[in-house]
């Protein structure tokens, strides 16, 4: 994945917390292709990640120790654990592979109900 594919949305330097809902929302809203990712960082206070799952975000968490941010931050069954790190668990994809598996789930979401 090349550089002009990624767009990174960063709002750590907003204080307030509904302008903060207020910019993501609108930075990640609109139509984009297949081959854009919108890759939102420094997420970290419930109302943002409310907003997100909302949205249909993948949530990828870096696989190690948790930062203090995780005390008001729930990992929920269907995040992503992501690691560059050579030796990683088998649950624990590489970037691309988090990719891959975002832009599978997007294609084909799962069906309420279906097993």
């Amino acid at each position: 994945m090349g550089a002009s594919q990624v767009r990174r949305v960063y709002l750590g330097f907003v204080s307030d917390m509904s302008e903060r809902l207020r910019r993501l929302k609108l930075e990640t809203m609109g139509r984009w292709s297949d081959d854009v990712v919108t890759l939102v960082v420094g997420v970290n206070a419930q109302p943002e990640i409310d907003m997100l799952r909302e949205m249909g975000a993948f949530m990828c968490h870096q696989y190690g120790p948790l930062s203090m941010a995780y005390e008001r931050v729930e990992i929920k069954p269907g995040d992503l654990m992501i690691s560059m790190s050579e030796k990683r668990p088998a649950h624990v994809l590489d970037a691309l592979e988090a990719y891959s598996e975002c832009y599978t789930r997007k294609r084909h979401p799962k069906v309420k109900g279906a097993a």
